[in-house]
């Protein structure tokens, strides 16, 4: 995205109060697309078929982020909202807000910020359309307390989610405030065009607990070389506490780029142990880079949920991105 600096004023406590100036980033990115879906909707005595054409946005974000060097280590933080200009909302989410230091020892950060099971297993494949046969935790999780390191061609990453969000009703979150709801453990290694990397998320118990409750572990082996990559993951979702569902997930994930021209393919394939079925998807994408801060993505996707009587979803559109 294309950076604008702007001054902005901090007061940092460092032994004593002082006022200090930091250099400050303003971004924006601005995402609108028309999607084509043609689903099954299962009711209560017929399934009903639901055909739809509309502008939705894909997840466009405003944002702030900057840093300021404190002697031997440097504070950093970031806000970015996420707007939603196709249905003119005027209340715009918090999608990042976090601050921190870092130094030799690594970097420490707290607020709301990408989970270190997202950046090192999960992963984001699409542009604008969910594949949905692929089970994975939170892309982004609030009060979480990060610890992330490198050490030559090991990465680490630590997140403690202090509150999380409830999901039975006899649970509040000011029953959970000050529980740890969450822990995430991740590292990788990277060797050279290949890159191994694992993570392990371990949930509040009880099945009024944080997301259910239940563990997550899963595996993601990279190959890059110069333009093409491809991507292997998979993940268990061991549900011990029946507040969601048991699941085993398997995403291959290529890419290839020349020039301007990304194209992308996704397969996915779920066991849901709980429900008995197997839903799998497919993805096919295209984006071209008009330039530097514009671009053109088309996407198609299919999945099947493996239900009697429901056939397969399909979703295809066009988004234009434009970055500031």
């Amino acid at each position: 995205m294309k950076q604008v600096n702007v001054t902005v004023v901090a007061v940092l406590m460092v032994g004593a109060q002082s006022t200090v100036y930091a250099e400050a980033t303003v971004y924006a990115s601005i995402r609108q697309a028309l999607v084509y879906t043609k689903t099954d909707v299962a009711g209560t005595s017929s399934v009903q078929r639901i055909t739809d054409l509309e502008a939705v946005d894909g997840e466009s974000r405003v944002g702030l982020q900057g840093n300021q060097q404190l002697g031997e280590i440097t504070g950093f933080g970031r806000l970015e909202w996420g707007i939603d200009a196709t249905t003119q909302s005027s209340s715009p989410e918090t999608r990042l807000g976090y601050a921190g230091i870092s130094g030799e020892f690594g970097t420490l950060s707290f607020g709301s910020q990408w989970s270190a099971w997202d950046t090192f297993v999960g992963d984001e494949h699409t542009n604008f359309v969910n594949e949905g046969a692929w089970h994975n935790g939170a892309r982004r999780n609030g009060s979480t307390l990060k610890y992330a390191g490198q050490f030559g061609g090991l990465s680490l990453e630590a997140d403690a989610v202090l509150i999380g969000t409830a999901v039975a009703t006899s649970t509040t979150l000011a029953e959970n405030e000050g529980v740890l709801d969450e822990i995430q453990l991740a590292l990788g290694y990277n060797f050279g065009a290949v890159t191994v990397q694992a993570g392990w998320v371990e949930r509040d118990g009880g099945a009024t607990g944080y997301q259910g409750g239940g563990s997550l572990v899963g595996g993601r082996i990279t190959y890059d070389a110069g333009g093409t990559t491809v991507a292997l993951a998979i993940a268990q979702d061991d549900d011990r506490f029946g507040g969601m569902e048991e699941t085993l997930g398997v995403k291959l994930r290529a890419e290839y780029v020349s020039g301007p021209n990304l194209f992308r393919l996704v397969v996915t394939q779920a066991d849901n142990k709980t429900a008995g079925n197997t839903p799998a998807g497919i993805a096919i994408g295209y984006q071209y880079d008009l330039s530097a801060r514009a671009r053109v993505a088309l996407e198609m996707s299919s999945v099947d949920p493996d239900i009697a009587g429901l056939d397969a979803t399909t979703e295809g559109g066009v988004m234009y991105r434009h970055d500031w």
